[in-house]
């Protein structure tokens, strides 16, 4: 192959929006994407495909079309939708996913190699309801998610590590922490209450939080994880031992998020109205995450702390962000 095909689904979310970005960078990169909303910004991608990972005429259609290289499985009815909706989640995200894994079996037998298989699970996939302030690595306390979602991101975990076995996919996932972006907006996950408040101020509006302020939960910024998913991506298979990676960064508490908003937005406020069954799902995750085994396999560091966070990303990022929206 001459040019790399990469297959982003879900490309309309905020980790496929960073993705795209870092990819156009190699013009040699042949992207084509699925999302079921037409693309939000006019990026330079080979072709976008307005669809559902349901639809096995339009996977039919792709797999006819191009010899796929890389897959950056993206699409999924996140966590909160997936508790209101589970039957839907569990078609998009279980069987979603696994037409993604028969794609990719498709390939290999047509084309004779393996394809580099990326899966964003969740923390979700924990349950440390009765464990609270717990260390969790990536074998413990993920036998029984509370939640829909939790359940379908583990079930794809263990598909995935079984497609492997077959030849025609070089599984890699992360399970990443809650992920705060400048640049797009929060997409209706548990943990969206951290980048809701920056928005939020960064609007001059006030913020109602659906959590106590005491509620912790671990988190990185969206540089970090695009840096991750390259350095999982780009590491010789032969140097990792685990197909499923935690990272993490930090793990401030809300109101430790309301404060530092504040101290860039001294008349910001915060209200807090408490969702009992979000509440429920956030006090079953672990507020901290063992990373050593990324850190030890390819070398994984997280670039920002909390502080750095907000001065060198969040901030000027946002500034430059409603500056933009606005001219246009």
């Amino acid at each position: 192959m001459q040019n790399k095909v990469i297959l982003i689904t879900g490309s309309n979310g905020e980790i496929g929006q960073a993705l795209i970005k870092k990819f156009i960078k190699d013009t040699s990169n042949i992207i084509i994407t699925i999302d079921l909303k037409e693309s939000v910004d006019d990026f330079s991608v080979h072709e976008s495909f307005h669809g559902s990972i349901l639809d096995l005429k339009l996977i039919e259609v792709i797999h006819s079309k191009y010899e796929i290289s890389e897959i950056y499985h993206l699409a999924a009815v996140l966590s909160t939708k997936a508790e209101q909706d589970p039957t839907l989640s569990s078609q998009v995200n279980i069987e979603g996913t696994n037409n993604m894994f028969g794609l990719c079996m498709k390939q290999f037998k047509k084309y004779n190699h393996p394809i580099l298989f990326f899966f964003p699970s969740s923390i979700a996939v924990y349950n440390t309801t009765n464990s609270k302030n717990k260390r969790v690595d990536e074998n413990s306390y993920c036998n029984n998610p509370l939640t829909v979602y939790g359940k379908s991101k583990l079930a794809c975990e263990l598909n995935g590590v079984i497609a492997e076995k077959n030849d025609s996919i070089d599984f890699r996932c992360i399970r990443f922490p809650g992920i705060i972006s400048a640049t797009s907006k929060p997409t209706g996950g548990t943990s969206d209450y951290a980048p809701e408040m920056i928005h939020a101020a960064a609007n001059g509006k006030n913020y109602d939080c659906f959590v106590t302020p005491e509620s912790i939960l671990p988190f990185i910024v969206m540089p970090d994880a695009i840096d991750a998913i390259e350095m999982l991506m780009t590491t010789a298979k032969k140097n990792l031992s685990s197909n499923i990676y935690n990272i993490t960064s930090f793990s401030p508490t809300a109101y430790d998020l309301f404060e530092k908003t504040l101290s860039f937005y001294p008349e910001f406020k915060v209200n807090y109205v408490l969702n009992q069954s979000r509440q429920k799902i956030i006090n079953s995750w672990p507020n901290i995450i063992n990373d050593n085994l990324a850190k030890q396999d390819w070398g994984w560091i997280a670039k920002y702390n909390f502080h750095k966070s907000y001065t060198n990303y969040l901030i000027p990022s946002i500034l430059t962000y409603y500056k933009q929206q606005g001219a246009k």
